[in-house]
């Protein structure tokens, strides 16, 4: 459901958009035709402050200038409006420290694209 929120918000179909997912190691969850990556994080309620990345998905988002990271929340029905927030080269814009995972902050106020969705049918 997150990854069509996210076609839908950015007008690309699966063609354009590739779900990535299924393919462990690489560091993103889907490739647009423009060879731009795309991890994905969703959440049931409203959007944390604080996200964590993998060993995997920090080094793609380091080694790619057209590196995405996409935040999906209110995926929970009833919880808060549905929003998709797309931040590029979340790297160069977020404070992070290194922990095993990567925890990279300032999410919510972050410059960032947001596309509020009223309900998903």
């Amino acid at each position: 459901m997150a990854l069509d929120l996210v076609r839908s918000a950015l007008a690309l179909d699966e063609t354009e958009l590739r779900d990535l997912r299924a393919q462990h190691g690489l560091g993103v969850d889907a490739v647009d035709e423009l060879a731009r990556f795309y991890e994905l994080k969703t959440y049931g309620g409203t959007k944390p402050s604080t996200i964590q990345l993998t060993p995997a998905e920090f080094r793609r988002a380091v080694e790619s200038e057209d590196f995405f990271l996409v935040v999906v929340s209110g995926l929970e029905e009833g919880t808060v409006p549905i929003t998709v927030r797309i931040i590029l080269e979340p790297l160069k814009h977020l404070p992070y420290r290194l922990s095993g995972n990567v925890l990279v902050s300032g999410i919510r106020g972050a410059q960032s694209l947001v596309y509020p969705f009223e309900s998903v049918e």
